[in-house]
């Protein structure tokens, strides 16, 4: 990848789904430093830990799946056959909820503008015309401190893109899940 950087190919080098310890080797051995870093984050997986790692180095933190992965369960069970996805739903959630009225916005709206107030950038995934308006209309609002803390307090650790439905990648020696941020 830096080789494409020297060529003038892309901008700058970005990572997905790595842990700390990997982020930190990167980073110490890397000429060009990435830039950033995209993994899932989302009221139930705030990542804070992760989220400030990346500050201290500089890199940009994006959040995946920032809706919770609401279309995953039947995507997961019809491509791949999964079963287990009996996972609590972040969009279903009370608190959210709650929230969602205070302000006159739907659940998805409050869990962007969430992230969004802390400084992740958010791409949610969407191909439905009216979910893309509804998405980009965050900015005319701002959650209050308590809001935000009312959100912060949903976090469970529930993660939802584990890729353990590819057999085996668990077992592989960079699998970045086992290290806790």
């Amino acid at each position: 990848m830096e080789s494409l950087v020297e060529k003038g190919l892309t901008k700058s080098i970005g990572l997905s789904n790595c842990n700390s310890k990997q982020i930190q080797r990167i980073y110490d051995n890397a000429k060009i430093k990435p830039t950033v870093l995209q993994v899932e984050c989302h009221a139930y997986f705030p990542q804070h830990e992760l989220h400030e790692f990346c500050k201290k180095l500089n890199i940009a933190f994006t959040a995946y799946s920032p809706l919770g992965c609401p279309g995953f369960p039947e995507f997961a069970l019809k491509d791949w056959g999964v079963k287990d996805l009996e996972k609590p739903k972040v969009l279903e959630d009370k608190i959210l909820k709650e929230i969602s009225k205070k302000y006159d916005k739907s659940p998805a709206q409050i869990l962007l503008r969430y992230l969004i107030q802390r400084g992740i950038a958010v791409i949610p995934k969407s191909s439905n015309p009216k979910r893309i308006k509804e998405n980009i209309q965050i900015f005319d609002f701002s959650l209050e401190n308590e809001d935000m803390n009312q959100m912060k307090s949903m976090s469970c650790g529930q993660r939802y893109i584990t890729m353990t439905y590819w057999k085996g990648c668990e077992d592989h020696p960079e699998y970045p899940f086992k290290e806790p941020f």
